[in-house]
């Protein structure tokens, strides 16, 4: 939304002699206008962003007025440029301005010579006040026994609502003694984003281990650096990589001359690794 600021003297009077009109807009990638100030986000109330009267030669009233009567201050409400409209989905290098227009009528000279209008812009400049994120505090990957050596697997990404360097700038994996031969971690580069994927590094045997817990941690470019971490869960699936087996190398049996038909000879059973499951054959 607009907001309009009335510039008053120090007893909080509009003045008889100057009159500024300032109107905020936000923009981005706005055309060159006549000023450009630059605030970084998130400043406290009453930090002072720029000084018109003392940048455009307004003239100085004496006992009426102050200088600082042209200076724009920040507000109660914080300016977060990750919420700002047009700059929530800024490519990275992109800048987010504000923009305004200053309308002055000089009394003195009176109303008839017509208000200067003079155009400007703030830079609202990206400091590191987001911590880079997971989806969730624990991630899983599901990842067949009989896989390759050297096969990747996609890891969910972090996201950081901070852009550029203040953005996701790497990513670490931390594995117990259990999985330090098993599992790497290797950052493909996609654009702008950075995709962490798992590197299997040795082979898996479900009937030995069937799950892993891995930490994978993210950190941001800023300074100082902010980072968190997620579990990374990896449960090894089963595939059908063990022929079944009989419990004997032999089987004996007696069957009687006049046995019925259907009648039950002997019962023999095979058991497999897979999955832990047993299977009985008659």
């Amino acid at each position: 939304c607009n907001k309009v600021f009335l510039l008053c003297d120090p007893e909080g009077q509009r003045s008889p002699v100057l009159l500024l009109v300032v109107v905020l807009l936000v923009s981005c990638n706005a055309a060159p206008t006549d000023i450009l100030y630059r605030v970084p986000e998130e400043q406290p109330p009453n930090t002072l962003i720029g000084s018109l009267a003392a940048d455009q030669g307004l003239p100085d009233t004496g006992h009426l007025y102050k200088l600082e009567t042209g200076d724009i201050y920040t507000t109660e409400i914080p300016i977060d440029r990750e919420t700002l409209r047009d700059c929530r989905n800024l490519f990275e290098g992109d800048r987010c301005f504000l923009e305004f227009e200053v309308s002055i009528t000089d009394m003195v000279k009176g109303i008839g010579s017509g208000p200067r209008l003079i155009e400007g812009r703030i830079e609202v400049l990206d400091i590191n006040d987001n911590t880079p994120q997971f989806s969730s505090p624990i991630l899983t990957l599901s990842i067949p026994e009989n896989t390759h050596i050297g096969a990747l697997f996609s890891i969910p990404m972090a996201t950081d609502r901070d852009s550029g360097t203040n953005g996701v700038a790497e990513y670490s994996l931390s594995t117990g003694p259990d999985a330090d031969q098993l599992f790497s971690l290797q950052v493909a580069v996609d654009t702008d984003e950075k995709l962490p994927q798992l590197v299997v590094m040795g082979n898996l045997d479900r009937e030995k281990k069937d799950s892993y817990d891995l930490n994978i941690r993210v950190v941001d470019g800023g300074k100082p650096a902010r980072a968190s971490s997620a579990l990374l869960r990896v449960t090894v699936t089963d595939q059908n990589d063990n022929a079944p087996k009989f419990e004997r190398s032999h089987y004996e049996a007696e069957l009687p001359e006049n046995s019925p038909l259907g009648h039950s000879v002997l019962q023999v059973s095979t058991h497999t690794h897979t999955a832990d499951l047993k299977q009985l054959v008659n």
